[in-house]
């Protein structure tokens, strides 16, 4: 799937759990934030005609969430 030329997005990666954004994408934070000792366990993404429900055995996955106005 093409990446979007809006807003860039929001990133969520395993290893230990990370959620990255630009700041000024969404209001308060830095930006980043993470637990070092959280590991991604499971994905689940439904809605309008998704349906993705894994178990990860392997943490470190990407997730990129991209939206716009």
């Amino acid at each position: 799937m093409p990446e979007s030329t809006g807003d860039p997005p929001i990133i969520v990666t395993g290893g230990s759990v990370t959620v990255e954004f630009d700041p000024s994408q969404l209001q308060g934070g830095s930006g980043r934030h993470h637990h070092p000792n959280k590991k991604i366990k499971r994905i689940e993404v439904t809605g309008d005609g998704l349906n993705i429900n894994h178990n990860v055995s392997d943490p470190k996955v990407t997730i990129k969430i991209y939206y716009g106005d």
